[in-house]
């Protein structure tokens, strides 16, 4: 039996996210579509789908579609995900779910109501190195973890009219790849406690153009992500323990890892094609099972990434001027 997934968007993601459908091992692409059908077509043509649509209403009509994958911009996420739950389909989103946690918690409850599954798009918790990583956090192979760096980048990507740059469409880098952080530690650890906050530099447009997240997991584990969209880092984790540690580049997408204990250094890899193939096999595995909610990348996770993201956000644009003070006043 094969899954047959339509694409709502035309978007850069959507090339990777095809292979993944294709190297899956139930899994097919029955559809595309875009506001433009020449784009559609065009874009059907060079990833080899049979169908091309030029609105999104289309897509949804289509009755030889199991599920609907959703990487539009930001803003359109939750309108999408609730029309295509409300035409009866099945539906992955991409990250960040939604802007608000008003709006998850409401596409979580329209799902359960309409017997349907729906699930955040977040391929680093299905990688193999990823639960690589749990496995030996578990089996206290680094001693007792206190302390994790995270960095991720993506300079040189947007213009100032794209829609990254702009606030009202949920552009910036905290809402471009905080749910990374945040869904990649909840994953990791059994997390029971988890105090947050941050800074960031705003782009002339309003966003956060460069920001960090720092937190405390259990009252134990401290640690930070910086993500920045204006200048290029070593896009890496590294997880520190008391008997060593792990780095991985890349952890969004990773194919290995560097580990470190007690002086001695052991190279684990995973190579794939493409590293989509692995949540693209789980979500096929949910629907044929009828298993609606998963398991793995669960509401929970995704309503605390969005509560978290939400909150952050706020005190982005609202920033306290407590700690601030100029040098040339004291």
């Amino acid at each position: 039996m094969k899954i047959r997934y339509g694409i709502v968007s035309t978007a850069t993601i959507v090339p990777r996210f095809v292979q993944g459908v294709k190297d899956s091992d139930h899994g097919v692409v029955h559809a595309i579509c875009s506001r433009s059908l020449k784009k559609a077509e065009q874009m059907a043509k060079e990833l080899d789908i049979l169908n091309a649509y030029g609105s999104y209403e289309e897509l949804l009509q289509d009755k030889d579609i199991d599920i609907v994958y959703i990487p539009t911009p930001n803003y359109l996420h939750y309108e999408y995900a609730k029309k295509a739950l409300l035409a009866n389909k099945h539906v992955l989103l991409e990250k960040p779910f939604t802007l608000s946690l008003v709006e998850a918690e409401e596409l979580f409850t329209l799902a359960q109501e309409k017997n349907k599954f729906i699930m955040e798009a977040q391929k680093a918790v299905f990688l193999p190195i990823t639960n690589k990583i749990k496995e030996l956090i578990e089996q206290n192979v680094l001693g007792n973890i206190r302390y994790i760096s995270m960095h991720a980048s993506f300079p040189g990507n947007y213009t100032f009219d794209h829609w990254m740059y702009s606030k009202e469409c949920g552009g910036g880098a905290l809402f471009g790849s905080n749910a990374y952080t945040v869904e990649y530690l909840l994953h990791l650890f059994d997390v029971k406690t988890l105090q947050y906050e941050g800074i960031c530099v705003k782009a002339v447009t309003g966003i956060p153009e460069s920001c960090q997240f720092q937190f405390v997991i259990n009252q134990n584990i401290v640690g930070a992500s910086n993500i920045t969209m204006n200048v290029k880092t070593k896009n890496e984790a590294v997880i520190y323990g008391t008997k060593g540690y792990i780095e991985v580049e890349n952890y969004w997408k990773a194919r290995k890892m560097k580990i470190v204990v007690e002086g001695n250094e052991q190279i684990i890899e995973y190579p794939c094609p493409c590293e989509f193939v692995y949540e693209v096999n789980h979500v096929n595995e949910c629907l044929l099972n009828q298993c609606f909610i998963s398991p793995i990348m669960t509401k929970e996770k995704t309503l605390l990434s969005v509560r978290v993201t939400e909150k952050m956000n706020q005190l982005f644009q609202n920033p306290s001027n407590d700690f601030t003070f100029e040098i040339s006043k004291l």
